[in-house]
């Protein structure tokens, strides 16, 4: 089965290292990276404060990049 893991580089709950792990324990899974983008998939930086704060703001839209990405792996599973 294909696995993609999608982490953002501002997650507070997983860190980039549990997502390089889990791809590691996977070799044939597609890793990304997105800079600045949280648990909540959502635009956010290193500042906890307004990191938290997206997680109850539904009007920021998903991070900008995010859906292309996923898109792309669908169309390229087999």
């Amino acid at each position: 089965m294909p696995v993609f893991i999608i982490q953002g580089s501002t997650d507070l709950q997983v860190s980039v290292n549990d997502a390089k792990l889990l791809s590691a324990s996977k070799p044939d899974s597609k890793y990304i990276l997105i800079e600045n983008m949280n648990h909540v998939l959502k635009e956010s930086d290193t500042d906890v404060q307004k990191n938290m704060a997206t997680y109850t703001n539904p009007e920021l839209p998903l991070k900008t990049g995010l859906t292309d990405e996923i898109v792309f792996f669908i169309k390229t599973v087999k």
